[in-house]
C-alpha cells in the first residue's frame, strides 16, 4: 500500500489559523459596524409571505420566486430566524456571513482532503472567500439564498464528487442538486450536475467499471427532470427592466462578463461611487483572469475526457469554475442593458468564489503532482505569482461604496422613527429604502412591523 502523505506542521496550521482569524475578524467586524437592522430595497418584495401576518408552509417559502429565481433554503431559514429575533436584519447579516465563513472552513478541509495535508499556500482559501469584495451579499440587501446559502450547498457538492463509493456519492449528489436548484442562483449547478453525470456515463461507456451501466444513465434522467421541475409554474421575470436579447453587438457581453472576474480580483475596483472607468480599459483589466480561468477549465476537461474517473480533484476544480461562469454569462446576458458599471456589482463576487476556489485547487495540485522537467521550478514559482495577483488585491482591498449605504440606511431609519413619513424621509436624508413605495405597499408593511415592534421597531 502507498504510505500516507505526512501531516502537516505545527508551523503550518498555526499560519493557516492566524490568517483565518485576522480575516473572520475583518470580516465579522465589518457587518458588525456597518449592517442596519431596516429591511432594504428587494427585502421589502421577496418577504411579502411574511408580511400577511399568517403562517406561510415551508413548501410555499421554497417555491417562492423572486426575479429569476427561487428562494428555497432561504426563506425558510429567514423564518425561523427571524421569529427568533424579531426580525433582526442584523442578526440576517450575521447569519449570511456565518454560511461564507461555514463555506471558507469547508473550502479548507477540501484541501486537506484532496491533498492529504494542509500547506502555507491554502491561506489562500481565507483570503478567496473572506473578501470584502462581496459586502452587499451582508450589508446591502441581505438574502441567505442568493448567494451565501447556495456556496455552502456547493461546498458540500464538491465533497459528495470526492465520495468513492458511487451509492453514496450520487445519492449526496441528487439532493445537493435539487436544493442548489431551488435556492437562489445555485441554480446554474444543475446544468453543472447534467454534466457531471453525462461524464459519469461516457467513464462507464469506455470501459468496465465498479458503477453498474444503467445507474450513471439513471442518474442522468434524474438530473434532467430536477432541472426542469424548476420550471414548473414559473414566470419568467429578468433582474434588469431595460432587458433584452439579444443586445446588439456582442462587445458589451464580453467586457461585462469579463470585468465581474476583475473586479474580483480587484485588477479594477471602482475608487469611490459613481465613477466608470473607460470600456476598453475594463475589457483589458477584465481579459486576464477570465484567460486563465478558461485555460485552466479547459485544461481540466481534457484532463477529466483523457483520464477518466480517477481525477476527481479536476472534477471539482471544473465543476466550481463552469459554475461561476455560467452565473457570470447569466448575469451579463441579464443586465448587460445597464452599462458596463453595472458589472461592478458587489453582490456577485459571492458567487465567483467558487471559481476562484476551482483555479487554487488546480494550482495547488499542479504544484504537487507537476512533472520533473527542466523549468519545474520556474513553472511553479510563474503559477504562484499568477494566482497571487488573481486573489490577493481584491482580498486586502476594502471598498468604499458601502459607506453610502450603510450611513444612508441608518439616517433614514432614525428618520422615520421620529417621523413615520416616508416621503419626507426621502426627501430629508436623500436615500430610499425601495425606489417605489407604493408598488410594495411600502407603508403597510413598516406598519406592520411597528404593531409588532419588530426589525427597526424593536424594543419601542
Amino acid at each position: 500500500m502507498p504510505e500516507a502523505p505526512p501531516r502537516e506542521s505545527i508551523a503550518v496550521r498555526v499560519w493557516i489559523a492566524l490568517v483565518t482569524a485576522l480575516l473572520g475578524y475583518r470580516f465579522f467586524h465589518f457587518i458588525w459596524l456597518n449592517a442596519v437592522n431596516i429591511p432594504f430595497w428587494d427585502q421589502w418584495d421577496f418577504l411579502t409571505s411574511f408580511f400577511a401576518g399568517g403562517h406561510p408552509s415551508p413548501s410555499t417559502l421554497f417555491l417562492w420566486q423572486h426575479g429569476p429565481v427561487r428562494e428555497g433554503l432561504g426563506l425558510i431559514a429567514d423564518k425561523y430566524l427571524y421569529a427568533a429575533t424579531a426580525w433582526n436584519i442584523r442578526a440576517e447579516s450575521f447569519f449570511i456571513g456565518g454560511c461564507i465563513f461555514a463555506a471558507m472552513l469547508l473550502a479548507l478541509a477540501l484541501a486537506r482532503r484532496s491533498f492529504g495535508r494542509l500547506s502555507w499556500m491554502d491561506a489562500a482559501i481565507p483570503l478567496i472567500f473572506l473578501t470584502l469584495i462581496q459586502w452587499e451579499t451582508m450589508i446591502g440587501t441581505p438574502n441567505p439564498a442568493y448567494s451565501a446559502i447556495p456556496l455552502l450547498l456547493i461546498l458540500l457538492y464538491s465533497f459528495a464528487l470526492l465520495q468513492p463509493g458511487y451509492l453514496l456519492r450520487y445519492g449526496l449528489l441528487l439532493v445537493l442538486d435539487f436544493l442548489l436548484i431551488y435556492t437562489g442562483f445555485g441554480l446554474f449547478m444543475g446544468i453543472v450536475t447534467i454534466c457531471v453525470f453525462a461524464l459519469e456515463c461516457y467513464w462507464r461507456l469506455r470501459g468496465p467499471a465498479s458503477v453498474p451501466a444503467a445507474v450513471p444513465w439513471l442518474g442522468l434522467a434524474l438530473v434532467a427532470a430536477t432541472l426542469g421541475s424548476f420550471f414548473i409554474h414559473y414566470t419568467f421575470s429578468p433582474a434588469a427592466d431595460c432587458f433584452t436579447f439579444p443586445h446588439p453587438p456582442f462587445q458589451p457581453y464580453l467586457v461585462f462578463f469579463t470585468v465581474m472576474f476583475a473586479n474580483f480580483s480587484g485588477i479594477w475596483i471602482p475608487p469611490d461611487h459613481g465613477w466608470i472607468p473607460p470600456v476598453d480599459a475594463m475589457r483589458i483589466a477584465g481579459t486576464i483572469p477570465m484567460l486563465v480561468l478558461g485555460a485552466v477549465f479547459l485544461i481540466q476537461v481534457w484532463r477529466l475526457l483523457k483520464s477518466g474517473s480517477s481525477r476527481r480533484i479536476a472534477l471539482v476544480a471544473g465543476s466550481l469554475i463552469a459554475f461561476s461562469g455560467l452565473f457570470a454569462l447569466n448575469t451579463a446576458i441579464g443586465r448587460t442593458c445597464l452599462g458596463p458599471g453595472g458589472a461592478f456589482g458587489s453582490r456577485y463576487a459571492s458567487l465567483l468564489i467558487p471559481a476562484f476556489l476551482g483555479l487554487y485547487l488546480s494550482v495547488r495540485e499542479l504544484l504537487v503532482s507537476f512533472p520533473q522537467v527542466r523549468y519545474r521550478a520556474a513553472l511553479r514559482g510563474l503559477a504562484v505569482a499568477l494566482l497571487a495577483i488573481l486573489v490577493v488585491p481584491g482580498s486586502v482591498v476594502t471598498p468604499t461604496l458601502y459607506g453610502y449605504w450603510a450611513s444612508g440606511k441608518r439616517a433614514w431609519a432614525n428618520c422615520y422613527l421620529q417621523t413615520g413619513d416616508i416621503a419626507a424621509c426621502d426627501s430629508r436624508t436623500h436615500f430610499q429604502i425601495y425606489p417605489n413605495p407604493a408598488t410594495t405597499e411600502l407603508k403597510r408593511k413598516l406598519d406592520y412591523l411597528k404593531d409588532r415592534r419588530l426589525s427597526l421597531f424593536a424594543g419601542r
